[in-house]
Protein backbone atom coordinates (compact mmCIF):
# COMPACT_ATOMS: atom_id res chain seq x y z
CA UNK A 1 0.00 0.00 0.00
CA UNK A 2 1.50 3.46 -1.06
CA UNK A 3 1.98 5.85 1.79
CA UNK A 4 3.03 9.22 1.81
CA UNK A 5 6.40 10.27 2.34
CA UNK A 6 7.21 11.14 6.63
CA UNK A 7 10.62 12.46 5.94
CA UNK A 8 10.70 16.31 5.10
CA UNK A 9 12.20 16.55 1.82
CA UNK A 10 14.42 19.38 3.45
CA UNK A 11 16.23 16.42 5.09
CA UNK A 12 17.01 15.05 1.86
CA UNK A 13 19.58 18.46 1.24
CA UNK A 14 20.93 20.77 3.77
CA UNK A 15 23.35 23.43 2.79
CA UNK A 16 26.76 22.58 4.26
CA UNK A 17 26.96 26.07 5.88
CA UNK A 18 23.36 25.00 8.04
CA UNK A 19 25.56 21.65 9.52
CA UNK A 20 28.30 22.60 11.15
CA UNK A 21 27.83 20.05 14.08
CA UNK A 22 24.20 19.17 13.09
CA UNK A 23 26.02 16.14 10.90
CA UNK A 24 27.61 15.09 14.23
CA UNK A 25 24.89 14.17 15.54
CA UNK A 26 23.37 11.49 12.77
CA UNK A 27 25.13 8.00 13.71
CA UNK A 28 23.37 6.33 15.72
CA UNK A 29 24.11 2.93 16.32
CA UNK A 30 22.05 0.56 19.13
CA UNK A 31 23.60 0.23 22.72
CA UNK A 32 24.67 -3.71 23.38
CA UNK A 33 21.95 -3.70 25.55
CA UNK A 34 19.37 -2.45 23.15
CA UNK A 35 20.47 -4.96 20.98
CA UNK A 36 20.59 -7.99 23.39
CA UNK A 37 16.80 -7.19 24.68
CA UNK A 38 14.94 -5.96 21.53
CA UNK A 39 16.78 -7.86 18.82
CA UNK A 40 13.87 -8.65 16.36
CA UNK A 41 13.55 -7.77 12.79
CA UNK A 42 10.48 -5.02 12.45
CA UNK A 43 10.46 -5.04 8.66
CA UNK A 44 12.69 -5.74 5.56
CA UNK A 45 13.03 -2.88 2.87
CA UNK A 46 14.11 -4.97 -0.44
CA UNK A 47 15.37 -7.39 1.83
CA UNK A 48 17.41 -5.26 3.57
CA UNK A 49 16.79 -5.85 7.70
CA UNK A 50 15.31 -3.01 9.78
CA UNK A 51 15.60 -4.56 13.64
CA UNK A 52 13.56 -2.88 16.85
CA UNK A 53 16.81 -2.12 18.26
CA UNK A 54 17.44 0.32 15.27
CA UNK A 55 14.46 2.29 15.85
CA UNK A 56 14.80 2.12 19.69
CA UNK A 57 18.14 3.81 19.05
CA UNK A 58 16.42 6.24 16.35
CA UNK A 59 14.35 7.04 18.69
CA UNK A 60 16.65 7.86 22.39
CA UNK A 61 19.09 10.23 19.74
CA UNK A 62 15.71 12.13 18.23
CA UNK A 63 15.84 13.54 22.00
CA UNK A 64 18.75 15.50 20.39
CA UNK A 65 17.49 19.09 18.93
CA UNK A 66 20.46 19.14 16.20
CA UNK A 67 19.62 15.23 15.34
CA UNK A 68 16.09 16.55 15.42
CA UNK A 69 16.58 19.46 12.66
CA UNK A 70 18.00 16.72 10.21
CA UNK A 71 14.41 15.86 9.55
CA UNK A 72 13.04 19.35 9.07
CA UNK A 73 11.70 19.56 12.97
CA UNK A 74 9.45 16.80 14.99
CA UNK A 75 6.68 17.48 16.46
CA UNK A 76 6.72 15.94 20.11
CA UNK A 77 3.62 13.69 18.88
CA UNK A 78 5.73 12.45 16.09
CA UNK A 79 8.52 11.47 18.69
CA UNK A 80 6.14 9.35 20.78
CA UNK A 81 4.88 7.41 17.68
CA UNK A 82 6.99 4.59 16.61
CA UNK A 83 5.30 3.55 13.37
CA UNK A 84 5.72 7.15 12.36
CA UNK A 85 9.78 6.79 13.11
CA UNK A 86 10.13 3.78 11.43
CA UNK A 87 8.82 4.81 8.37
CA UNK A 88 11.78 7.37 8.72
CA UNK A 89 13.81 4.91 9.03
CA UNK A 90 12.04 3.47 6.12
CA UNK A 91 12.72 6.09 3.86
CA UNK A 92 16.67 6.68 5.03
CA UNK A 93 17.07 2.91 4.18
CA UNK A 94 15.30 3.37 0.82
CA UNK A 95 17.75 6.80 0.35
CA UNK A 96 20.86 4.91 0.90
CA UNK A 97 19.73 1.85 -1.42
CA UNK A 98 19.38 4.76 -4.26
CA UNK A 99 22.64 6.11 -3.29
CA UNK A 100 24.68 2.73 -3.64
CA UNK A 101 22.11 1.63 -6.75
CA UNK A 102 23.21 4.58 -8.63
CA UNK A 103 26.95 5.05 -7.62
CA UNK A 104 26.75 8.01 -5.40
CA UNK A 105 28.47 7.48 -2.29
CA UNK A 106 31.13 10.29 -0.80
CA UNK A 107 34.76 9.72 -1.26
CA UNK A 108 36.60 10.34 1.81
CA UNK A 109 38.17 13.76 -0.34
CA UNK A 110 34.61 14.76 -0.63
CA UNK A 111 34.11 14.49 2.88
CA UNK A 112 37.31 15.90 3.82
CA UNK A 113 37.02 18.77 1.88
CA UNK A 114 33.31 19.62 2.81
CA UNK A 115 35.06 19.09 6.87
CA UNK A 116 37.60 21.62 5.81
CA UNK A 117 35.06 24.18 4.06
CA UNK A 118 32.45 24.02 6.95
CA UNK A 119 35.41 24.79 9.68
CA UNK A 120 36.46 27.76 7.78
CA UNK A 121 33.05 29.34 7.60
CA UNK A 122 32.87 28.80 11.23
CA UNK A 123 36.22 30.39 11.82
CA UNK A 124 37.79 27.30 13.51
CA UNK A 125 40.36 24.86 13.07
CA UNK A 126 40.53 20.80 12.60
CA UNK A 127 41.68 20.77 16.15
CA UNK A 128 38.96 23.04 17.47
CA UNK A 129 36.55 21.14 15.96
CA UNK A 130 37.53 17.66 17.40
CA UNK A 131 37.16 19.45 21.19
CA UNK A 132 34.02 20.45 19.85
CA UNK A 133 32.66 17.28 18.84
CA UNK A 134 34.20 15.54 22.19
CA UNK A 135 31.99 18.25 24.40
CA UNK A 136 29.37 17.31 22.43
CA UNK A 137 29.87 13.61 23.61
CA UNK A 138 30.91 12.20 19.60
CA UNK A 139 34.06 11.96 17.66
CA UNK A 140 35.34 12.61 14.14
CA UNK A 141 34.38 9.40 12.83
CA UNK A 142 30.85 9.33 13.22
CA UNK A 143 30.94 13.38 12.40
CA UNK A 144 32.39 12.27 9.51
CA UNK A 145 29.67 9.29 8.81
CA UNK A 146 27.17 12.45 9.04
CA UNK A 147 29.08 14.29 6.54
CA UNK A 148 29.05 11.47 4.18
CA UNK A 149 25.72 11.51 4.62
CA UNK A 150 24.57 14.82 3.34
CA UNK A 151 27.49 14.29 0.40
CA UNK A 152 25.59 11.71 -0.89
CA UNK A 153 22.32 13.29 -0.30
CA UNK A 154 22.81 15.92 -2.16
CA UNK A 155 24.13 13.68 -4.92
CA UNK A 156 20.95 12.02 -5.17
CA UNK A 157 18.98 15.07 -5.70
CA UNK A 158 21.56 16.42 -8.45
CA UNK A 159 20.96 13.32 -10.34
CA UNK A 160 17.45 12.66 -9.62
CA UNK A 161 15.75 15.59 -8.81
CA UNK A 162 17.35 18.71 -9.70
CA UNK A 163 17.55 17.88 -13.76
CA UNK A 164 13.55 17.29 -13.93
CA UNK A 165 13.58 21.01 -12.52
CA UNK A 166 12.23 23.58 -14.64
CA UNK A 167 11.12 27.13 -13.97
CA UNK A 168 9.56 28.82 -16.72
CA UNK A 169 8.90 32.93 -17.03
CA UNK A 170 5.38 32.17 -16.79
CA UNK A 171 5.76 30.25 -13.76
CA UNK A 172 7.64 32.91 -11.42
CA UNK A 173 5.30 35.38 -12.70
CA UNK A 174 2.10 33.61 -11.30
CA UNK A 175 4.31 32.48 -8.31
CA UNK A 176 5.20 36.38 -7.58
CA UNK A 177 1.39 37.52 -7.60
CA UNK A 178 0.25 34.75 -5.31
CA UNK A 179 3.71 34.96 -3.00
CA UNK A 180 4.63 38.73 -3.29
CA UNK A 181 1.98 40.54 -4.88
CA UNK A 182 0.30 41.36 -1.79
CA UNK A 183 2.34 42.21 0.29
CA UNK A 184 1.83 45.72 2.29
CA UNK A 185 4.04 48.55 -0.65
CA UNK A 186 4.96 45.62 -2.51
CA UNK A 187 1.87 46.58 -5.01
CA UNK A 188 2.64 50.50 -5.97
CA UNK A 189 6.62 51.70 -7.11
CA UNK A 190 8.01 55.49 -7.39
CA UNK A 191 9.70 56.52 -9.93
CA UNK A 192 11.58 59.53 -7.80
CA UNK A 193 13.82 63.07 -8.17
CA UNK A 194 15.45 64.98 -5.81
CA UNK A 195 17.00 68.29 -4.76
CA UNK A 196 19.89 68.05 -1.83
CA UNK A 197 20.44 70.34 -0.04
CA UNK A 198 23.69 69.72 2.14
CA UNK A 199 23.25 70.66 6.33
CA UNK A 200 20.71 70.22 8.88
CA UNK A 201 21.48 74.18 10.33
CA UNK A 202 19.25 77.37 10.09
CA UNK A 203 20.97 78.29 6.85
CA UNK A 204 19.96 75.21 4.69
CA UNK A 205 16.96 75.20 6.01
CA UNK A 206 16.39 78.85 5.22
CA UNK A 207 17.98 77.88 1.22
CA UNK A 208 15.70 75.05 1.00
CA UNK A 209 12.82 76.54 2.30
CA UNK A 210 13.71 79.34 -0.33
CA UNK A 211 13.63 76.23 -3.40
CA UNK A 212 10.71 75.25 -2.43
CA UNK A 213 8.90 78.34 -2.20
CA UNK A 214 10.43 78.99 -6.24
CA UNK A 215 8.71 75.33 -6.99
CA UNK A 216 5.69 76.07 -5.50
CA UNK A 217 5.78 79.00 -7.66
CA UNK A 218 6.60 77.27 -11.31
CA UNK A 219 6.67 73.62 -10.70
CA UNK A 220 8.20 73.06 -14.05
CA UNK A 221 11.36 74.80 -12.62
CA UNK A 222 12.51 71.26 -10.98
CA UNK A 223 15.42 70.11 -13.21
CA UNK A 224 16.49 73.70 -13.62
CA UNK A 225 16.41 74.01 -9.49
CA UNK A 226 18.48 70.90 -9.44
CA UNK A 227 21.13 71.69 -11.61
CA UNK A 228 21.70 75.04 -9.90
CA UNK A 229 21.10 74.36 -6.23
CA UNK A 230 21.26 70.50 -5.48
CA UNK A 231 24.01 69.51 -3.40
CA UNK A 232 24.18 65.91 -4.76
CA UNK A 233 26.48 65.87 -7.25
CA UNK A 234 25.68 62.41 -8.80
CA UNK A 235 22.52 63.29 -9.90
CA UNK A 236 22.63 66.49 -11.10
CA UNK A 237 23.07 65.67 -14.51
CA UNK A 238 20.14 63.35 -14.42
CA UNK A 239 17.45 65.92 -13.46
CA UNK A 240 17.88 64.58 -9.78
CA UNK A 241 16.45 61.31 -10.58
CA UNK A 242 17.47 58.87 -7.70
CA UNK A 243 15.78 55.76 -9.60
CA UNK A 244 12.34 53.63 -8.81
CA UNK A 245 11.30 52.13 -6.10
CA UNK A 246 8.65 49.83 -3.80
CA UNK A 247 7.61 51.58 -0.52
CA UNK A 248 9.69 49.28 1.69
CA UNK A 249 12.53 50.43 -0.38
CA UNK A 250 12.69 53.80 0.46
CA UNK A 251 14.23 55.23 3.24
CA UNK A 252 12.33 56.55 6.15
CA UNK A 253 12.99 60.38 5.36
CA UNK A 254 10.98 59.73 2.36
CA UNK A 255 8.28 56.94 3.34
CA UNK A 256 5.69 58.79 5.35
CA UNK A 257 5.55 61.57 2.55
CA UNK A 258 6.36 60.08 -0.95
CA UNK A 259 3.32 58.22 -0.92
CA UNK A 260 0.67 60.94 -0.20
CA UNK A 261 2.53 63.06 -3.46
CA UNK A 262 0.94 62.84 -6.48
CA UNK A 263 3.10 61.88 -9.63
CA UNK A 264 4.49 65.39 -10.70
CA UNK A 265 4.71 67.02 -7.81
CA UNK A 266 6.79 67.60 -5.05
CA UNK A 267 6.99 67.12 -0.98
CA UNK A 268 7.71 69.67 1.41
CA UNK A 269 11.59 70.29 2.72
CA UNK A 270 12.14 66.40 4.23
CA UNK A 271 14.32 66.59 7.24
CA UNK A 272 17.45 63.68 6.96
CA UNK A 273 19.95 63.07 8.69
CA UNK A 274 22.98 64.80 6.09
CA UNK A 275 20.60 67.84 4.41
CA UNK A 276 17.09 68.42 3.89
CA UNK A 277 15.40 66.88 0.59
CA UNK A 278 12.60 67.96 -1.92
CA UNK A 279 11.65 64.99 -3.54
CA UNK A 280 9.70 64.98 -6.94
CA UNK A 281 7.95 61.95 -7.85
CA UNK A 282 7.99 61.44 -11.22
CA UNK A 283 6.11 58.48 -11.71
CA UNK A 284 3.91 56.01 -9.83
CA UNK A 285 3.31 52.55 -11.16
CA UNK A 286 1.96 49.14 -10.38
CA UNK A 287 4.49 46.79 -9.62
CA UNK A 288 4.51 43.15 -10.67
CA UNK A 289 7.28 40.89 -12.12
CA UNK A 290 7.94 42.73 -15.67
CA UNK A 291 9.49 45.55 -13.03
CA UNK A 292 11.68 43.40 -11.07
CA UNK A 293 15.53 44.08 -12.19
CA UNK A 294 17.52 41.36 -13.08
CA UNK A 295 18.50 40.75 -9.67
CA UNK A 296 15.41 40.54 -7.89
CA UNK A 297 14.63 37.78 -10.90
CA UNK A 298 17.34 35.68 -9.98
CA UNK A 299 16.60 35.86 -6.20
CA UNK A 300 12.73 35.08 -7.46
CA UNK A 301 14.06 32.21 -9.35
CA UNK A 302 15.89 30.81 -6.54
CA UNK A 303 13.35 30.71 -4.40
CA UNK A 304 10.71 29.34 -6.45
CA UNK A 305 13.42 26.39 -7.27
CA UNK A 306 13.58 25.79 -3.63
CA UNK A 307 10.30 25.27 -3.01
CA UNK A 308 9.32 23.29 -6.07
CA UNK A 309 12.41 20.95 -5.36
CA UNK A 310 10.96 19.85 -2.13
CA UNK A 311 7.62 19.34 -3.81
CA UNK A 312 9.39 16.88 -6.55
CA UNK A 313 11.32 15.71 -4.10
CA UNK A 314 8.55 14.18 -1.76
CA UNK A 315 7.05 13.20 -5.02
CA UNK A 316 10.04 11.24 -6.38
CA UNK A 317 10.25 9.36 -2.43
CA UNK A 318 6.74 8.69 -2.34
CA UNK A 319 7.58 6.62 -6.27
CA UNK A 320 9.95 5.00 -4.27
CA UNK A 321 8.44 3.71 -1.45
CA UNK A 322 5.41 2.50 -3.70
CA UNK A 323 8.24 0.68 -5.63
CA UNK A 324 9.72 -1.27 -3.13
CA UNK A 325 9.70 -4.44 -1.60
CA UNK A 326 8.19 -3.89 2.17
CA UNK A 327 7.68 -7.06 4.39
CA UNK A 328 6.53 -6.06 8.05
CA UNK A 329 7.73 -8.96 10.33
CA UNK A 330 6.02 -7.69 13.35
CA UNK A 331 3.14 -5.20 15.12
CA UNK A 332 4.75 -2.33 16.69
Amino acid sequence: MKQSSTLSPKSLFRPFAALFLLAALWTCHPSAAARRTVDRSIVTVNEEVILESDLTAFQEKLKSPGFRDLFGGLTEKTLKDRRALLQLLIEEKIIDQQVRKLDLSASEMEIDRSIRVIAEKNGISQEQLKAQLKRLGTDMKDYRDGIKRQIERRNLVDREIRPTLEVSDDQMKAYYQRTHGKKQGAETRFRIAHIFVQGTGADAKSRVDKIYKELQADPGKFAKLVAESSDDSTTTENGGELGTFALDSLSETFRAAVPKTPAGRVTPPLKGKEGFHIVKVLETRSSGFDDLSREEKLALRNEMGATELEKKMSLWLDRKKSESDLKFAKEI
